[in-house]
């Protein structure tokens, strides 16, 4: 039974011997990657306002989009990024092939802080609650009528914010509706 234990020992120990000399002793380890990344606010409070006044900015843009029954790419990536401007893009070219626009505006009050990171990455930076007003706002058609009879009131949201680096601002890269009135 001991030969067995000791030969293994001994192989075991030829073979580290052997994989030893494959490095060379001269090797340094890689340093540690640091981050060059610093948070864009210095507290809670200046990303909450931050996101209200780039939510408030992105709304903005919406209603004009929407009443207008006008589609400018350009203007809805200076409020919006990734899968949320691919998004508006195709609802509102949906909406002007339809001939129809909106009318009244969506607003948003009670704005609560979700998660603020500031780990070092410019993806998810801010998320934040809204309670979104919607009963102002209905389709129409190029004469005027109502779409439909259907009423909307406010609902709950939850609105993600991605930080554009180059431009110094946040952008709406999520906007998930729970369908919960608040």
């Amino acid at each position: 039974m001991r030969q067995p234990n000791l030969l293994r020992l001994s192989i075991g120990a030829l073979l580290l011997a052997t994989l030893s000399g494959c490095v060379p002793s001269d090797a340094s380890t890689a340093p540690a990657p640091t981050s060059t990344f610093v948070a864009p606010y210095a507290t809670d409070e200046e990303a909450l306002a931050a996101a209200e006044e780039a939510y408030a900015e992105y709304l903005r843009v919406i209603n004009f989009h929407l009443n207008e029954g006008v589609i400018d790419e350009g203007l809805l990536a200076t409020v919006a990024i990734g899968d949320e401007l691919t998004g508006l893009i195709e609802s509102h070219s949906r909406l002007a092939e339809a001939d129809t626009r909106s009318i009244g505006e969506v607003r948003f009050n009670d704005a609560q802080l979700q998660r603020y990171s500031r780990d070092g990455s410019l993806h998810e930076l801010l998320v934040i609650y809204v309670c979104e007003d919607l009963s102002d706002v209905y389709l129409v058609n190029p004469d005027g009528t109502r779409v439909t009879d259907e009423v909307f009131s406010t609902e709950l949201a939850q609105i993600t914010f991605d930080y554009s680096d180059s431009a110094h601002a946040l952008r709406v890269s999520d906007r998930e509706p729970w369908g919960e009135k608040c």
